[in-house]
């Protein structure tokens, strides 16, 4: 969005003052640690009293998580997930490698601490009135699958909440769900607003984790030779979706960039991002400072775009 502009942005609009037959969607993009900066986008989102003006959010890993946060009304409660050096640590550890958690535990953050900062989380998201989309990688496949039509309980909400964000490798072995295994949904679909198209939607509000211009690549050197022969060992399709990651992720930013040029596309895309100026966390970033500036980044960058 450009600053200054005369007309609302149709999305900004359709937030504010939604018409008969609109679909307004959330898409909120993760990407590990850095998933702090939509985070602090949901935060602020929560702080202007729009966290229930869509009808429904779509996330992939931390930014599922933060849409399910948003959604249950309770934004605020989850922050500390994101800047509590405690939960950081219980979160990541390298020191891990060969001990029997995984070094990324998100089964522990989800299942443990989101209930210990926030009783009732998961009963809260099953009675939104937001459906809540989360995507995630199917092992077999390597593509990207919505969750939506699998929650259907306290339990099933947990599963798809840690099949969303499981970071293959590092994050523990595959989440099973309904006879499928899952993994983290960045291999497949880091930023799932074609799963909101495909259902419809006529508006979609972009929460980004990246900065414009930054964008992935496809794995070179070394580590990306060792990374794509372990991942193999998980499925022929999880090694061919990491190969490509870097093209897929490319045609989806070309494509965002479009609607960020021409806001009278259809449907109509608005992406929120972080500033150029602004820290952005790594996506196993243990700086705890530099989480909670890219998060205040992400809160701030909300607040400034529905106020022009």
């Amino acid at each position: 969005m450009t600053a200054g502009t005369a007309e609302l942005h149709p999305v900004l609009r359709a937030i504010k003052e939604p018409a008969e037959g609109e679909r307004v969607a959330l898409v909120v993009e993760g990407g590990g640690m850095r998933g702090a900066v939509s985070g602090g986008m949901a935060l602020g989102l929560h702080e202007l009293g729009l966290a229930e003006r869509f009808d429904a959010a779509y996330g992939s890993s931390a930014g599922a998580l933060n849409a399910m946060w948003l959604i249950s009304g309770r934004a605020l409660d989850g922050m500390p997930t994101w800047t509590d050096a405690e939960f950081g640590k219980d979160l990541m550890s390298k020191r891990r490698i060969f001990g029997e958690r995984p070094i990324v535990d998100m089964k522990t953050m989800i299942e443990r601490n989101y209930e210990r900062v926030s009783p009732g989380l998961f009963e809260a998201v099953l009675a939104a009135d937001t459906e809540f989309h989360p995507l995630a990688t199917d092992v077999e496949s390597g593509l990207a699958v919505d969750l939506h039509d699998q929650i259907t309980d306290r339990e099933s909400l947990i599963l798809a909440a840690r099949a969303t964000s499981n970071l293959p490798l590092i994050g523990g072995p595959p989440v099973p769900l309904n006879g499928s295994r899952y993994l983290d949904a960045g291999l497949s679909a880091a930023i799932p607003f074609q799963a909101a198209i495909d259902d419809g939607a006529t508006h979609l509000l972009l929460l980004r984790s990246r900065k414009s211009g930054d964008v992935a690549t496809d794995p070179s050197g070394l580590g990306g030779r060792l990374t794509t022969r372990m991942l193999g060992r998980i499925s022929p399709a999880i090694r061919a979706g990491y190969l490509t990651r870097g093209r897929r992720e490319g045609a989806d930013e070309e494509l965002l960039a479009r609607h960020d040029r021409e806001p009278g596309l259809t449907p109509s895309i608005l992406s929120i991002r972080p500033p150029a100026d602004s820290p952005v966390p790594s996506r196993l970033e243990s700086d705890m400072e530099v989480v909670r500036t890219g998060l205040e980044a992400g809160r701030r960058a909300v607040h400034d775009t529905f106020a022009e």
